[in-house]
């Protein structure tokens, strides 16, 4: 993401998070817990570029509420309790009680070195391939009325 960072040189970012990542997630296929997700949220808030999160994805409604919980926390430089208190939705929880649960363990984690290496080499020359932000002055483009007032009645 610094190398994205480095090419475009956003102003602002939007970062949509879609919560099917995490473990458990009753379509997705991955096991991400809820600290690795928030990792990706403090990298690029640690940019301090104006930031809009966005939600998304997830179809276990449990950990999606859980996910966006503890990123707005994130967000708001605030820690959460992992004991989570007692509210109208107390029971939607499950039996864990908790803010953060534990990757499966049952799950091999099937990347190598050698193809995440491989998958970010791939990415860094896809990356290199595009063209760069624009070094172009920027000037005031005024829009007049959509309507022409002459011919409004």
């Amino acid at each position: 993401m610094d190398a994205v960072r480095q090419r475009f040189r956003p102003k602002c970012v939007v970062l949509q998070c879609g919560a099917d990542s995490l473990a458990y997630d009753k379509l997705g296929t991955y096991n991400t817990t809820l600290r690795g997700h928030g990792a990706c949220v403090k990298f690029i808030k640690e940019w301090g570029l104006p930031l809009l999160i966005l939600g998304g994805g997830g179809y276990t409604i449990r950990n999606v509420a859980r996910c966006w919980a503890y990123e707005t926390s994130i967000c708001l430089d605030t820690e959460l309790d992992n004991e989570l208190p007692l509210n109208d939705y107390y029971e939607l929880l499950g039996k864990d009680k908790k803010l953060h649960f534990e990757a499966k363990q049952d799950i091999k984690n099937e990347n190598t070195k050698e193809y995440l290496e491989f998958i970010q080499a791939k990415c860094l020359a896809n990356l290199n391939s595009l063209e760069h932000a624009p070094s172009v002055g920027i000037t005031d483009f005024i829009v007049s009325d959509f309507y022409n007032h002459e011919d409004i009645e």
